[in-house]
């Protein structure tokens, strides 16, 4: 039996080569008197897919001492990151 072929859009989107890890921290603003909480994300390493295809290799930066809840997020563009901090 022949394999079916799928259209390019009925496929998954591609995986990015890596996923960026980050710790969060919530801390308060205050705008228009009126107080905010907001989310800091700091990185500390990167996810990459398990070469047999299940689950991610995680590199901590070194020298980063990590604990409480990590986030990974695909990368972003360029000019997104240096414009979210």
């Amino acid at each position: 039996m022949a394999a079916r072929r799928t259209q390019k859009s009925e496929q998954a989107p591609a995986m990015p080569k890596y996923l960026g890890v980050f710790v969060t921290e919530e801390y308060q603003v205050v705008v228009d008197g009126e107080t905010e909480t907001k989310t800091s994300y700091t990185r500390v390493g990167a996810a990459f897919p398990h070469r047999k295809g299940c689950g991610f290799n995680i590199e901590i930066t070194e020298g980063i001492s990590v604990s409480g809840q990590l986030v990974a997020l695909p990368p972003r563009p360029r000019e997104e990151q240096s414009s979210a901090s």
